[in-house]
């Protein structure tokens, strides 16, 4: 029976921190942990920073099919989790928590929104989706993403103070498995585990 088990990848034994620079300067891709993840590796994110608020910018080595904002797992989408104040001891969601979905091919309005699921005892109210701006450049065989997320929508976001992001993602793909980081999805809900979290320097 144990032989029928997937073996845990190896990044699962690692912590992984990744210095960010600030808007105005080079982009700092994320490094790729994909083959250490036993994962397929299709995108690259890459990440900036300033006192107003985060950028990123996603390239995905694949076309554009499909989203469904509903069930956004089952087709192409683009989720990022931050935790503002880098509470590596916390066991579970807390109030400086969030959990963005982007889909690159909607329209203004319904392309971008926060689904934190808190403990009720510990939340912040939803960052409005017209707070978001994302902008997606189409191509046959890929697409590039880049994404604002202002400060207002980034709970206990103050660079000022706290030098120091939680950062996980998973970029969704129709008819495909997503590519995770730091950790694998298959072996870990980042939606509910902050502490697993990659460590932004900023």
């Amino acid at each position: 029976m144990l032989s029928e088990l997937d073996p845990i990848p190896p990044a699962s034994f690692f912590e992984i921190s990744a210095k960010i620079n600030t808007k105005g300067r080079r982009l700092s891709y994320l490094p790729d942990v994909s083959k250490l993840l036993n994962e397929e590796g299709f995108a690259r994110v890459a990440l900036l920073w300033s006192f107003d608020g985060l950028m990123l910018k996603i390239d995905v080595k694949k076309p554009l099919e499909q989203s469904f904002p509903k069930k956004y797992r089952e087709g192409d989408s683009l989720e990022f989790f931050f935790d503002t104040r880098h509470l590596k001891e916390a066991q579970s969601i807390h109030q400086f928590c969030h959990h963005f979905v982007f889909f690159p091919g909607e329209a203004e309005g319904s392309h971008s929104r926060e689904v934190t699921s808190f403990r009720f005892d510990k939340a912040h109210e939803l960052a409005d989706p017209a707070l978001f701006r994302l902008q997606a450049t189409l191509k046959k065989q890929s697409y590039e993403t880049e994404i604002q997320i202002p400060k207002r929508a980034l709970h206990g976001y103050d660079p000022s103070k706290f030098k120091k992001v939680g950062f996980a993602y998973r970029i969704n793909r129709l008819g495909g498995k997503p590519q995770s980081f730091p950790l694998s999805s298959r072996f870990f809900s980042l939606e509910k585990h902050p502490s697993f979290w990659a460590t932004l320097l900023l």
